[in-house]
Order: C-alpha cells, then structure tokens, then sequence
C-alpha cells in the first residue's frame, strides 16, 4: 500500500488503501469534480459517546476533534475505541445524513464497521459511507491535515491535499490509469466450505441475514475466516439510540430470530418496570426503548439480566470458555478478569453471532493473539493502601491510563504484583471499565492478579516495547476526568453510583459509609444520589432497604450511559454530578451536557450529606504516595460527616478477592 505522490502536483498524494466495507454513494461521484473536507486526528474515537447523531457533533470532551463536526467530511482516525454501541451510532448518523463521506482508518478494524453492514442490510435505501484501511495513515497526520481536501476513489484508494485543483488533476489522472472511474459494484464474497455450511444450515431468514453479516465481518478482517462456536452471549445492542436499532431487532423477529445458547441483555435506556415511579416522562423515545427490550426477549435473551455488568450474575463465564459477549467494560472484565474468551463485539454483530452460534476465530478468541506486545509498567510509583477508600479511586484513572497507553496494543500492566492481596473484584470493575472507555484491546492482562498472568515472567520478556505508567500520567488523568478540580467552587447537585451496575459488596460498603455517619445525619434534600444495579442484585443485596431509607435512590434495568434526561439527571446544564466511575466521568460531560467530578465512594457520601466535595491535596492520593501525610488525613478541613476513622482492617476484609 505504497504512497505516491505526482512529480508536476507536488501537493497532492495518493494513498493505497483496502476497502473494508464499500459504500453505497451516489455512483457518479467517481465522475464529479467533489472534494471533502479531510478531519484528522491520531487519537481513536468512540463514535457512542464520542459523536452526537443527531447533529454529527463530536462531543467527547477529552477528544482532540471536540466540538467538530463529521459530516460530510473524510473523517481520519487510527480505529474505534470504547463502547460497543458505537455500530448503533454509526447507523443512526447514516440514517440521519450526518454520517462522514469516507472513514479513513490506519487499522483493520471490523467492530466500527458493523453499523454500517447494518445499514446495507435493513435499510437498502440508505447512503452508506465507504469504510477504508490504509497502511501509511501517518501521511494523513502533517501540520495542514485538516486544512486538505480528499477524494475517495472507486479502488479504496484516497487522493487528498491543500489545493483542490491538484487533487482533483491527480484523481481524473489515477481514474483515467485505471480505465476510467466510474463506481462498480464490487464482486460478490467467495464463501469458503464452512462459511457456505453455515449458510446451508440456517433454518431462518433471519438466521440466514445473521450468517451473511457474520461472514462479511469476518472478510474485513481477513481473507479467508475460519469460525469457532461460541457458548454464551451478552447483547449490548438492546440499548435505545434510535429508530434504526429498533428496527434492525423487530426485523429480526419478524423473520424468525431465536438464539442458540444462554443469552443476557446489557442495561437498556430506561428502568423497564418502575420508570414511573422514577417520574420518568413516557416519550416517544423511553417508549421505543421498552419495545426494544421486548423484542431481544423475543429473540430468546434473558429477561431477567438487563445488566451491564453480567459477570455478577449467576454461572459467568469460565477460564478459556468462548463466549460473544457485547458491552465494552464487561468484555475487557470477561477476558481480563475471567479468563473467558471474546472480542469486543458491536451492536448488531452480537445478537447476530448469538443466533447462528459461531464467531470468527480471530483475535482474543486465539491463544496466540492473547499474548501481550507492550508492557506497562508501574513499578516506579509508589502506590499507597493506608486508606481502603482513597486506594479505590487508582483504579478508574489508572484503567483510563492504561487504555491510552497501550495504543491499540494488547498490554500487562506490571507494578501491582504487590498489592494481590488487597485488589479486590470490584476495583478491577472499576479498573477494565475505564480501560475499555480508551482501549482498543479487549483485554488487558495484570502481571501476579489476573489468571493467566499469575507467572508473568515469559510473557513480559516476548513484549515489543515497555511504556512507563509515572505519577504525572495519573495526576493528569485524574484532572482530566475530575473535571473542576482548579475551581473554587466545589457544589454537588447529583451523585451518581453504579456505572458498572453495584455489586452485593459495593452495596455492602456504601451502607458501611451511611453507617459511619454521626447519629440522625440526614442526606442533603438538595443533591440527589442515585444507584444503578441489576435486578438480581438488588433481590440479593441486604442492605438494599437500608440504602433506600438514607434517601438513595436505586435504578434498575438501565445504566448511567443511557439516562440522558430530566428527572435521572440534573435539568440545570451547569449542575456538578460526582460519581466514582471512571467511565462515566469520561463519558459523562459529552452525553449529558453537565459538569463532572470524579471521587471516591466515601466522598460521594459526604457530598450527598454536605452538597459540596471537599478539595482533595495532591498529598492525599494513592498515586502520590511520596508526598503523603496521612496522620492528617481526618482534620477539620474534611466535614465531621466524613468516614475516615473507618478500622483499615474490617475494610480489607470485605474486600477480600473472592
């Protein structure tokens, strides 16, 4: 895929590429004097969460491209990041006009694609963009990148540069070496034996629509797939973003879809049964989210999960046990964490591979492709434990540190070996949900923690490169996520717990908090606290009643990712909400509009008590150890609401890795 640039247009270049999915544009474009505005970055994006599509709008506070908009434009970037649903996004900004003209990757990468197979598959009317990998994407990242215009042409290839004229000379020279340049049907796949058995063996329309998806899926990827049967399924698709979603699910039960092995839902948009009580206002929208639900329980999934964190509900999936397994922080938790195997699967692909049964083996599902190419190396920050609490929050920012980190690379963190015994499951919640917010990989290994780098020796010594996790990587981390730290005024109007869902043990802990309190300490009737969990949690947990009583309010079926509107968040758009999740900060400010603030549990307590969160001392976090003075943690310039006398010894053993 060489570079070539024409000796009498010195400003315009060409770029080889391969065509991972071909759209379906107006077919004299090829003919036409149009050129697109080229959009460049060298850092990924999550199109969910990342681009409103509605608008175009990137609305990832912490992307380069903020506030950009991509329709229309040749938008560049190295690959997709973070959640899942980003394949719904993609569909809905087809749907909507708003999509990019062309995608411009630097990496095969299947999982942004699968909304656009989608949209070639339901909705045949639709414009759909061409998707297309080139090898020297370095060449897109000069200072006057996006200040070139581009062309995509009929082979996959891109001409691009500052002066429209030479570009447009060269892409009429290219067309004219090429036999002219009139757009053409690309040829039909050659299935190979398996792939027509898998056909051959569909008993349905929908199963047979679900084998051709899997099949062009497995092409972008490589040349000749091979597949493997899977044993468990998680749809995250089950999430409202828009019409088109909706449709895609209803045409698969129309055309007699049903799954072929035990299959739990991700949270949906909205609390299905007490939305309410919730005083959650029936729209079009939170209406169309139900009808969603119901049609994946059509389907065969489980009506019972409704959960973004499966891996707490009853029977997870087991060490090496291949699995399709949707929703990015319980993929990364699925393969890091349990040891199972699946590669983070988009909306659509997921409910798809779960009614054929098969996936493509490729990537993680691989034992070779499990093998880590960086390390990541922490051992040079000493990280403190004094307090249970304040040690907790190293895991959000140092997860979101660890995805930016490995850059698309599969990497083993080193440097925790020492702390086994006190990481509990829950901060590695905590920790594979960030990771999968900036991660490409769907799996991160955790030298001396996770099971299949217990004896990590052989596999760090094989790694291509080692990047070092310092103390300045997490404090800017954690800045960027706590997005108010420099500002004085500190009021928290929202406190948001549960992204992931809460775990038995979470509830377990943040009725410890409550319990710490002073006698009669009421929570603040001006600052909401709210819990999100699955249902199957929330009938296990005995100190759910508890929790309500204090004033918490606790949400089922749906996540924090999804309540994107009054009453679930503040209606002021300069609100605070403080949660604990990394995820959500990182998510958060783009999909809510309000403002972010990333703390521990115990001062989301204190918050909800006090209505502001005390300022934190660079001193007082886990990853400054140097600097600490723990002695005067617990003075007056914390509340007396505040919980820090809590024995360290009754706290570790609740924590303890089950």
């Amino acid at each position: 895929m060489a570079s070539t640039t024409t000796t009498n247009l010195p400003s315009a270049k060409h770029l080889k590429g391969r065509l991972l999915v071909p759209g379906t544009s107006n077919p004299e474009d090829d003919n036409d004097d149009r050129l697109y505005p080229l959009l460049v970055s060298n850092v990924s994006l999550s199109f969910w969460g990342g681009v409103d599509e509605t608008t175009g709008i990137v609305i990832d506070a912490t992307h380069p491209l903020h506030g950009q908009s991509v329709e229309g434009t040749i938008l560049c970037m190295p690959s997709g990041r973070g959640s899942s649903t980003a394949s719904q996004v993609l569909l809905e900004l087809i749907l909507n006009g708003k999509a990019p003209k062309a995608l411009i990757l630097r990496d095969r990468d299947g999982q942004i694609a699968v909304g656009a197979l989608a949209a070639k598959s339901v909705f045949p009317e639709a414009t759909v963009l061409d998707i297309i990998q080139v090898e020297q994407f370095d060449s897109l990242l000069h200072a006057d990148a996006n200040r070139s215009f581009g062309k995509v042409m009929a082979d996959g290839s891109l001409v691009f540069g500052p002066e429209a004229s030479e570009v447009k000379e060269l892409a009429y020279q290219i067309g004219q070496s090429n036999g002219g340049t009139s757009r053409q049907a690309p040829p039909p796949i050659v299935w190979n034996e398996e792939e027509q058995a898998m056909m051959d063996n569909a008993s349905t329309e929908a199963e047979r629509r679900a084998v051709d998806c899997i099949i062009a899926y497995g092409r972008i990827l490589t040349d000749n797939p091979t597949y493997v049967d899977v044993e468990n399924a998680h749809i995250d698709g089950c999430t409202y973003i828009g019409p088109g979603g909706l449709r895609f699910a209803e045409r698969l039960v129309e055309d007699g879809g049903i799954v072929k092995m035990p299959t739990t839902l991700n949270a949906v948009s909205t609390d299905l049964r007490y939305w309410d009580r919730l005083g959650i206002i029936p729209t079009e929208s939170q209406q169309a989210s139900i009808r969603l639900a119901k049609a994946y329980v059509a389907l065969g999934c489980s009506e019972r999960s409704f959960t973004c964190a499966p891996y707490l509900l009853e029977g997870p999936p087991k060490l090496n046990q291949q699995i399709v397994w949707g929703e990015s922080n319980a993929v990364v938790f699925a393969n890091s964490v349990l040891g199972a195997r699946t590669e983070k699967y988009a909306d659509y692909l997921d409910i798809c591979c779960a009614i054929v049964g098969k996936v493509p083996a490729l990537g993680v599902h691989l034992t070779e492709m499990r093998k880590p190419k960086v390390v990541l190396d922490a051992s040079g920050v000493d990280f403190s434990t004094e307090d249970p609490d304040t040690f907790a929050l190293l895991f959000p920012v140092l997860g979101h540190v660890c995805g930016t980190l490995s850059d698309g690379e599969l990497p083993i963190l080193v440097g925790l070996e020492h702390l086994a015994e006190v990481i509990t499951r829950d901060h590695l919640k905590a920790f594979c949900a960030a990771y999968g917010t900036t991660g490409t990989s769907p799996l991160i290994h955790v030298a001396g923690i996770t099971p299949e780098a217990i004896d990590a020796q052989k596999m760090i010594e094989a790694c291509d490169r080692t990047v070092p996790v310092t103390c300045e990587a997490l404090e800017n981390t954690y800045r960027l996520l706590d997005q108010e730290s420099q500002h004085r005024d500190e009021s928290i109007q929202w406190v948001a717990l549960g992204n992931p869902h809460m775990s038995v043990s979470e509830c377990d802990d943040l009725l410890s908090l409550i319990n710490s309190l002073p006698p009669s300490t009421a929570k603040n009737k001006d600052v909401e606290m709210i819990a999100c969990m699955s249902r199957v949690v929330f009938e296990q947990s005995t100190a759910v009643q508890a929790i309500l009583d204090f004033g918490v309010k606790i949400v089922q079926d749906t996540c924090w990712c999804m309540l994107l509107h009054p009453p679930m968040i503040p209606t002021d758009p300069n609100s605070r909400i403080l949660t604990n999740s990394g995820k959500y900060a990182h998510y958060g400010p783009g999909l809510t509009g309000r403002k972010f603030r990333l703390g521990t549990m115990a001062e989301c307590v204190d918050a909800a008590v006090t209505g502001r969160l005390q300022r934190r001392e660079p001193s007082k976090f886990p990853w400054m150890s140097q600097n600490r003075a723990f002695s005067t943690w617990n003075t007056a310039a914390h509340s007396n609401h505040t919980r820090f006398n809590h024995k360290p010894l009754i706290r570790f053993a609740r924590y303890l890795f089950k």
